[in-house]
């Protein structure tokens, strides 16, 4: 049971989201057994938060299955909100000893796990808006929504049997092991016996729940018979009652299961092709696309960094993934990055030598800060990567990347001030922030000319990185490919690189190389467009996909033609279960 303060931190590892307000996240774990009144305990949130994930789950299914009738749709979302998904989850993600509750309280219930689920819910809906809600429970209940589809009028026990009469040549039996409660409450435990085999128990209301559970647990085990594939709990896990127009799509052995945070620990060493998802309709946004971010489902930022090899300034850009409608914002400048923040359309953006915000729904610019690159010549701002409160991002000697005078900064909302990490850097790119398991922290960042992705200890703090411990992590410069865009894969094991390839190969890539040895785990290409700029995961089609862009920048009409998809987007299956880390720009007063 939770009794020390450090759990808030644990919490925030598991869920992958750092709350503003950690008063309000120490309420979302607390029960009203270990809190003075009812009104300190998470009861209120839960409320909430019930209402939050019943929202996202509908707009989820409703995007991703157009052709469901309101019913099933319906009884989908009455499985992936039950209290006994809910509780799933909170085991999924190890949250039971984080939970605050009496000294009485010997064992945590599912009824408690499952509150503190819709607790957390609310509570990053308060601290970090509907955006990143959303984004935490796509990652939370990823499991549960690759599970859950729609097939036909069968339920579990009908598909169990017609698995096994198919593929084994017998028919499934069901016998009640126990039965407990009052007359008016009673419970059944149903196993599933398939030949010789019997599997674990179901547990339910009535026989028919019960032996609904039990063909569930026997069809997991039969599709997927390798060691730990059922969940330990299964015996206590219970299934409302199933009606017909929905059941498991069981996915082959192949397959990908989670591990323990919401990513993958490792992928094998795959290639994967892109397809095109976007051929931006003009010239001016095809030279340089960069700066992918996730806006939810089916929804994505970009930046055109620069309408031209002479344009002084570029756009922001916000993609329909499934119906590739673009629209574009023009911006003050050359935009490097641009985040959305906790205002409602609003995004922090990095333009030439400041940094503003830029509201979409007005058109209006206004400066956060500025004073970035004093007494440097033909430097602009370009990569960053948001931690917590803070923005860190670099900058690149125009036009020629050839000068190391670029600086990389840190800016910290919470006092204004402005650090500069670094002053010499050529073209800053790809960035992410990661703690160590010894509670280090650490900066991974790509100088694109320098071929290499290194990391420094960073102390945020003070506002100063550790170059003594310089380490290089990946160096690609036996190759003729430079790294640019990059992010962490979900688990925070591995990173993804997008790789610019000044030559003229017929397809350009991105990679994915593990952090702890430096190999390379997978590759994704995109045909026809060698300058691979930058990668990021989206939630497309129900799935988490890789998004690439990829630029004309440097091209010959000549090698325009040689190349026609330069300057397009590019879409990509992966195995990954989870958005990762894109946290929304959290605005203070």
């Amino acid at each position: 049971m939770a009794t020390d303060p450090d759990n808030l931190e644990s919490c925030e590892q598991r869920i992958g989201y750092r709350f503003t307000d950690r008063s309000l996240l120490r309420r979302c774990l607390t029960h009203s057994s270990s809190a003075e009144t009812r009104l300190d305990s998470n009861e209120r949130l839960e409320f909430l938060g019930d209402a939050v994930l019943g929202l996202v789950i509908c707009e989820h299914l409703f995007q991703l299955y157009p052709d469901q009738r309101e019913g099933q749709l319906t009884q989908m979302k009455s499985w992936l909100v039950s209290r006994q998904t809910c509780a799933r989850v909170a085991r999924a993600l190890d949250l039971e000893p984080l939970i605050f509750v009496g000294r009485g309280l010997q064992q945590i219930p599912e009824s408690i796990l499952s509150a503190v689920i819709e607790s957390l819910i609310a509570g990053i809906y308060f601290d970090g808006g509907l955006v990143a809600a959303r984004t935490f429970i796509v990652m939370a209940f990823g499991e549960e929504l690759r599970l859950c589809r729609p097939l036909d009028s069968e339920n579990y026990k009908s598909q169990l049997q017609e698995y096994t009469q198919r593929e084994l040549a017998c028919t499934p039996e069901y016998f009640v092991q126990e039965e407990s409660g009052p007359d008016h409450a009673r419970e059944f435990l149903v196993a599933a016996r398939v030949g010789e085999q019997t599997f674990p128990s179901g547990r339910g209301r009535s026989k028919k729940e019960a032996e609904q559970q039990a063909a569930r647990n026997a069809l997991l085990a039969l599709t997927d018979p390798a060691p730990g594939s059922l969940p330990t709990d299964a015996l206590h896990d219970e299934l409302p009652e199933v009606s017909g127009d929905i059941r498991l799509r069981l996915l082959p052995e192949s397959s990908p299961k989670l591990s323990e945070s919401a990513g993958l620990s490792h992928l094998p060493s795959t290639s994967t092709e892109a397809s095109v998802l976007l051929r931006p309709a003009s010239a001016e946004l095809r030279f340089l696309p960069e700066g992918p971010y996730s806006l939810g489902a089916d929804r994505a930022s970009w930046v055109a960094i620069q309408h031209g090899a002479a344009a002084r300034t570029g756009s922001l850009n916000i993609l329909d993934l499934s119906t590739g409608q673009n629209q574009s914002w023009k911006l003050p400048g050359r935009p490097g990055f641009a985040f959305p923040t906790s205002l409602n359309g609003v995004f922090v953006v990095g333009a030439e030598r400041q940094v503003g915000l830029f509201d979409t729904t007005s058109g209006n610019w206004s400066v956060l800060f500025e004073g970035i690159e004093q007494g440097v010549d033909s430097t602009v701002i370009n990569d960053a990567v948001i931690w917590q409160d803070c923005l860190i991002f670099g900058c690149k000697y125009y036009p020629t990347c050839d000068q190391p005078t670029g600086g990389l900064y840190l800016w910290r909302q919470a006092d204004h001030q402005l650090f500069k990490l670094l002053d010499n850097q050529k073209c800053s790119n790809g960035k992410a922030v990661i703690t160590d398991s010894a509670g280090e922290l650490w900066l991974y960042d790509i100088d694109s000319p320098t071929k290499q992705i290194v990391r420094y200890p960073l102390d945020p703090v003070a506002g100063r990185l550790d170059i003594s411990r310089r380490e290089v992590v990946v160096d690609l410069n036996p190759e003729e490919v430079y790294p640019d865009g990059m992010i962490l894969t979900p688990d925070h094991s591995s990173l993804i690189v997008a790789l610019y390839d000044p030559g003229d190969p017929s397809c350009g890539a991105a990679r994915q190389y593990s952090l702890t040895t430096g190999t390379l785990e997978a590759v994704w290409t995109c045909p026809g467009s060698p300058r691979v700029t930058c990668p990021q995961l989206v939630l497309h089609e129900g799935r988490v996909r890789l998004l690439l862009t990829t630029a004309v920048e440097h091209m010959t009409v000549e090698q325009q033609q040689q190349h026609p998809n330069a300057g397009c987007l590019f879409i990509a299956d992966t195995a990954f279960t989870s958005l990762g880390d894109q946290p929304v720009f959290r605005l203070q007063s």
